[in-house]
């Protein structure tokens, strides 16, 4: 009789040893504890450290959809309050116990986007041209 794949791979062998069905369920039990332990971390999804920057990534999305717009219509005001913003809440998120990573990456990323934009904004408004010579009228 010849033995199906199926067969083959579920036999047991010093090579590849089958997976007993206790180390299975040791090994889910294991899983299932690692998720508890993540859903109820000082930064897990219980917490306001995981949704503030869940929710904070809304601004870096507006930033990237911005990028297509023309520089007329970047708020100058605006996109360098929105700098000073990630600025000082980038180094909240790196002081506060727990340090909140996801926070961290957040604000990175913003504020990336946001000075970005800001150049954009004074490129258009000719901040970055070089001035000519004008001759002096006599």
């Amino acid at each position: 009789m010849v033995e199906t794949w199926a067969e083959q791979c579920s036999r047991s062998s010093p090579i590849t040893p089958a997976i007993s069905p206790i180390r299975e369920s040791k090994r889910q039990l294991s899983n299932m504890a690692s998720f508890r332990a993540f859903l109820n971390s000082p930064v897990g999804p219980k917490t306001t450290h995981f949704w503030g920057p869940v929710a904070n990534w809304g601004f870096v999305a507006a930033g990237l959809a911005d990028m297509n717009k023309p520089p007329e219509m970047i708020s100058g005001n605006m996109t360098a309050a929105m700098c000073v913003y990630s600025a000082l809440f980038m180094r909240f998120a790196w002081m506060v116990q727990p340090r909140n990573y996801l926070l961290l990456a957040c604000h990175v990323s913003n504020e990336t986007v946001q000075l970005y934009q800001l150049s954009r904004w004074a490129r258009g408004q000719g901040y970055f041209t070089q001035k000519k010579d004008e001759p002096a009228s006599e």
